[in-house]
């Protein structure tokens, strides 16, 4: 769960954390390193593209408009077949544009 992003909007209070079992001090040095080391986040620069959309669609819907169909996605680049032609094209120009 610690890996887990949440946008603002979606964090409840948690409450009373405590543990009824007993910390070591090992335990206790772990969970502060592993804050720090994964820390740092500044949330605020995040930005939720899937939510605007979403609540865009359901104003332009409650307005009474209707709502126009999304792009449809590029297909995905077969990243082997660019690399393969880059290779071939650099060959091409070290061999003066001959195969």
């Amino acid at each position: 769960m610690l890996h887990t992003l949440h946008w603002p909007e979606e964090i409840r209070d948690p409450g009373d954390l405590s543990s009824p079992a007993p910390t070591t001090d090992r335990e206790l040095e772990i969970a502060e390193l592993l804050m720090t080391e994964m820390g740092g986040v500044d949330i605020s620069e995040l930005y939720d593209d899937y939510a605007q959309a979403l609540n865009l669609l359901v104003d332009t819907l409650a307005a009474g408009r209707t709502a126009t169909p999304p792009l449809e996605p590029q297909p995905p680049v077969d990243l082997m077949a660019a690399l393969e032609q880059s290779v071939r094209d650099a060959r091409r120009v070290r061999n003066g544009g001959q195969d």
